[in-house]
């Protein structure tokens, strides 16, 4: 899947930071299943894996809503709906009882995550910073990420990071990479945005700037979806082939 995009021109790269740069350990599929297993929910790995790409695209589109007028949940109401959504997915049409179950699992503690960074993620902003890269972030996360960074050693590498908490805007919203590029003096058509979600194919092309998709699992692009991605790549090492 490729539309067109001038590599030459590419004068910043912008990464999002989940799943994209760092990711959890244990996933959260894995920590949604020991929840379940211990109140002997029978479910599957795979299915709590396509459950929470579902509640993903419920937390965007949540985000889309409330940035269109609709009312702010709670964030823990909005804890509570991911994960029914989560596991209302995994169960698919088995007839079960989801609000009993929720109730249950809203009581039960999985294993604690924490977010790591592969050796892949190293070796492609080594390379990218080699041949004289600017190199961003931005991401919806708490204005803590810069902190995180530094833990897992990967702050250096870049000339900013823009979390969502920072500037009260969350993707989809093209004005947080807006103002990115506003920060590097560059013009849309010269950066690239890289990201996970098929929301940040949509929030670069609101912009309108050039996206890589990076979709390691090759899902499908939703339903309904009329934004498609520059390039999209399985690894991230693929990214480098792309832009050098």
């Amino acid at each position: 899947m490729e539309a067109s995009m001038d590599v030459t021109e590419i004068r910043l790269v912008i990464f999002d930071v989940g799943q994209t740069l760092l990711f959890l350990t244990p996933p959260s599929e894995e920590v949604f299943l020991a929840r379940c297993q211990q109140l002997a929910i029978d479910v599957e790995l795979e299915d709590l894996k396509r459950g929470c790409k579902a509640g993903e695209l419920w937390i965007a589109q949540t985000i889309m809503n409330e940035q269109k007028g609709a009312a702010r949940i709670s964030d823990e109401e909005f804890d509570m709906k991911w994960e029914y959504v989560v596991l209302e997915t995994a169960l698919k049409d088995r007839k079960e009882d989801l609000d009993g179950l929720m109730k249950k699992l809203r009581n039960i503690n999985g294993p604690a995550q924490n977010w790591n960074a592969p050796p892949e993620t190293y070796k492609v902003l080594d390379e990218l910073q080699a041949k004289g890269l600017p190199l961003g972030i931005v991401s919806n996360f708490p204005k803590t990420l810069p902190d995180l960074c530094r833990k897992v050693e990967i702050a250096d590498y870049f000339d900013f990071i823009i979390t969502s908490e920072e500037v009260g805007i969350s993707k989809p919203d093209p004005r947080i990479l807006q103002m990115a590029l506003q920060r590097a003096q560059v013009n849309p058509e010269e950066a690239v945005y890289i990201g996970d979600h098929p929301f940040d194919i949509l929030c670069a092309k609101e912009v309108p700037m050039p996206i890589i998709w990076f979709n390691k699992d090759n899902d499908p692009i939703p339903e309904g979806f009329t934004s498609y991605p520059d390039f999209q790549i399985s690894a991230l090492s693929e990214l480098v082939e792309i832009i050098i």
